[in-house]
This record gives C-alpha cells, structure tokens and sequence, in this order.
C-alpha cells in the first residue's frame, strides 16, 4: 500500500498574495464615504500612514470636490458654531456649538476645543521688557479649520517692552487649528492689522494677510502676508487703490464694523465705501487671469445697490452648478421679505481685457423660507446679515429679536436653526467668529484615536 500523501496545510497551500501599498491606497481613494476611508485607516499602520500623507489628502479631497469650493462640501455640514471673545483673558475664546439637524450634532465638543496657550502667556520675558499683561483673546478669522486669535498686550509702560517683545504693534497673533491641536504664535508684524484673512490656507500650511486702510492714507491699502512654510512676515506693502489699472487713486475705508473680507482664487475682497459710491475692495495677492499680484482696486456694487445698511450686506464664496467650475465672488442682500444672491461672473475678454459683469443668481422669498414653529413669524424684518461660511453654505444671521439666538440658514436646503446662545451673550458682531472644520483636520481628528 502506497503511503498517503502528506496533507498540507491552508497557508502552506495557498501562500497569501500581499498587494502594494501604492494600490491599496488607490482601492481607498475609491471610497465614496469619509466613513469608508476611516474604516480603511483602521486596519493597518502603514494604511493610515499613506491616507495621512498629505499628497494623498489633497488627492482624495479634490476628488470629492470640496478644495476650493468647487462642488459640494464632502461633509453633509462643516459649520460647528461660533468661538465668540471671553472677556477673562485667562481663558480661551469660549464655543458656542451650532444646534439643529446639520452634521455639527454628529461631531463631538472636542474637535473644536482650543489648543494650549504658549508656555510664555505666564512667564516673564528675559529681555528685560518685563512680563506681557494680555488682555482677552479675539477671535478674528477662519478659514478650513483654521481659526486666528488676537490679544493686545497692556504692558505699554516702557518702550523696551514694546520694541523688544511686540515691535510696531503690542499685539499678538496666533493661528490654531482646534480638530488637529496644532498651534502657532507668530512673530511680531509692521502693518496694523485692521483686517485678516487666510488666504490658501490648509492643513498643512497657510498664508495670513494682516491690512490696513488708514485715515491719513486712505487711498493706499497697506498689507503684510505671513507664511507658515517661511516662518516670517513678508516686506509690507502699500498698494494704491484704483477704480481700474493705472487710473487715479480713490479714497476709500471699510464698510460697517468689523471687516470679513473673503478670499477667492487669488483676491481677497470687502465691502467698502468711497466718495464716489458704495463697493468692494479687491486685492491680488497673487497673480492671476485678468490681474497682476498685489493690485487693489474698487468695483461699484450692482446698479442700485447702497449701503442703507451695512448689516443687510455681506460677500461670499459662491460655487457655480457646473462641476469643475471655479467658485466666484457673490454678494447676499437682504431686502423687503426677500434675499438676493448676484454672483460676479466673467464675461469674456474685451480690449481691454477680462470683463466681469454682476448677476443676480437667485432670489429667495421669506415665504418660501420653512420656518420652525419656535421662530416669531416676523423673524425675518430686522435681522441682520453677519457672514457666510463658504465651506457649508450656511448664512450666519443676527435676528432683529434681541431676545432670540443667532440664526443659520443653509442656503441649500434652506433650513433655519438657531445657535444656542442668546444674543448677548455673544456680546457684539465683531467679537465671534464662525468655525467650519474641513475634510483633512477631520479624518486626523477621528484618526488620533487608532
């Protein structure tokens, strides 16, 4: 009898097939839910070290259509709430969540929980200046999970402390991002920063513009951009405000209260007034079709338009329907029961150049607006408009009921839900600021925990 051949084993019959990382992460880019691509993560360290790199990052984000407004957002609502000023400047901006059935219920407190103060906010400067006294921190700006916060230094004593610690200005700016923890206190700045803005601003690196319009130039806007990837402050610079390229200076000064400039493409713009009408201030930071960098100039609002009210106006970053389009300059007004969105639109090369035209994108009747049962029915007349938050579509609004909460209207679905907080305890308009987390500090976030 022939012996019986020896019976292997499953792993030693069928050797296991390992795949490249390379392809594994091109099967993961083919998720259709961030969900998915968390669960991915999940599964192995190297697997998450390559979703965590960042060209990977981009890569799935651009698909998804969400970087630079293109498309729709990839999460459902990226609004998390407001950080508004707390008037004890030994703590940190306080957060008011945003309340209703957007994404930002789903998303636990800490991803907007801010990051440590620097170790030096307690210490004593050893350069013989003296200890900072700051005051209470502002929150100024935001932009993809950004968040910028200002704080005036009140040691104004001596002059050594100032120059020394603060140079022109005694303030100081830092740039943190709450869902990855991550913190950066920058270096003391030339330019009063009157206005900021983050400018190609990501997980990884950004750019922030510090300006300025003064009433003793008010024809120049003076800027100064700081770069992460540097670690320092760019030369300032004073740029002559024109209404077209090599036309005469016009003097101008930025509308209502605080400025909330938006940032599209290579501009950034405000609302503003001159003696010769109601407008917005545009300025290239970069160079791009139909500009040179660091160009401004003024562009006279729709025919019609004034400002009765700063506060029924604001700009926006505005998605067109076409995928693949890039996003535009729009500006939202808020009239007699009605909210008018004109989108600034390029309407092809003349002689002189590009040429962009205003048009009135949509026109939305209060009455079409659903309203929840624990509004006042009048809850329209007398508001205001604050902001709009570019990466979910929401206007942030300022109910004409001082007894009510701020509002938020998603643009898209048209739902209103409040921020659960009354109006004063946000005290004024320029002391919050709107927070929005994007895809990359989202998935870090979630990924912390593996």
């Amino acid at each position: 009898m022939e012996p019986r051949p020896k019976k292997l084993m499953k792993s030693e019959a069928e050797p296991r097939q390992h795949l490249p990382d390379d392809l594994v992460l091109e099967i993961v880019a083919r998720c259709r839910t961030i969900a998915g691509v968390i669960r991915c993560a999940a599964v192995s360290k190297p697997i998450r070290r390559g979703i965590l790199n960042a060209p990977f990052l981009r890569g799935l984000l651009h698909r998804s259509g969400g970087e630079n407004g293109h498309g729709a957002p990839p999460l459902l609502n990226l609004l998390l709430g407001l950080y508004h000023k707390n008037n004890d400047p030994r703590r940190p901006p306080a957060f008011v969540p945003a309340s209703g059935d957007g994404g930002a219920d789903l998303l636990p407190p800490s991803v907007a929980a801010l990051p440590p103060a620097p170790s030096r906010d307690v210490t004593a400067g050893d350069d013989g200046g003296g200890p900072c006294d700051f005051g209470a921190y502002l929150p100024v700006a935001s932009r993809r999970s950004l968040l910028v916060l200002r704080r005036r230094c009140r040691n104004g004593t001596t002059r050594d402390h100032l120059a020394s610690r603060h140079g022109a200005h005694p303030v100081e700016l830092s740039v943190c991002n709450p869902a990855t923890g991550e913190r950066r206190v920058l270096p003391p700045h030339d330019v009063l920063d009157a206005s900021h803005a983050l400018l190609d601003a990501d997980t990884f690196a950004f750019r922030l513009l510090a300006a300025e319009l003064t009433t003793s130039d008010p024809s120049t806007l003076h800027a100064q951009v700081f770069s992460s990837e540097s670690g320092e402050w760019a030369p300032p610079m004073a740029c002559p405000i024109t209404r077209r390229p090599g036309g005469r200076e016009v003097p101008c000064e930025f509308a209502g209260g605080r400025p909330r400039p938006v940032v599209v493409g290579g501009s950034v713009h405000w609302l503003c007034t001159t003696a010769l009408g109601d407008g917005v201030l545009t300025w290239r930071w970069r160079e791009e079709e139909g500009g040179v960098a660091h160009e401004a100039s003024v562009v006279k609002l729709p025919r019609g338009y004034r400002f009765e009210r700063p506060q029924d106006m604001c700009l926006a970053v505005l998605s067109p329907p076409a995928a693949g389009s890039e996003a535009v300059l729009g500006l939202i007004f808020r009239g007699l029961g009605e909210i008018l969105v004109w989108a600034r639109e390029k309407r092809g090369a003349g002689g002189s150049g590009v040429m962009w035209k205003w048009k009135l994108w949509r026109r939305i009747h209060e009455a079409s607006i659903p309203r929840p049962a624990n509004l006042w029915y009048r809850w329209f007349r007398g508001g205001e408009l604050s902001c709009y938050c570019e990466g979910s579509g929401t206007l942030v609004m300022r109910a004409g009921d001082a007894a009510m909460s701020p509002l938020l209207l998603d643009m898209e679905s048209m739902k209103v839900s409040k921020i659960d907080a009354r109006k004063w305890e946000l005290k004024k308009e320029a002391e919050f600021c709107p927070y929005e987390v994007d895809l990359m500090s989202y998935m870090l976030f979630v990924m912390k925990r593996f």
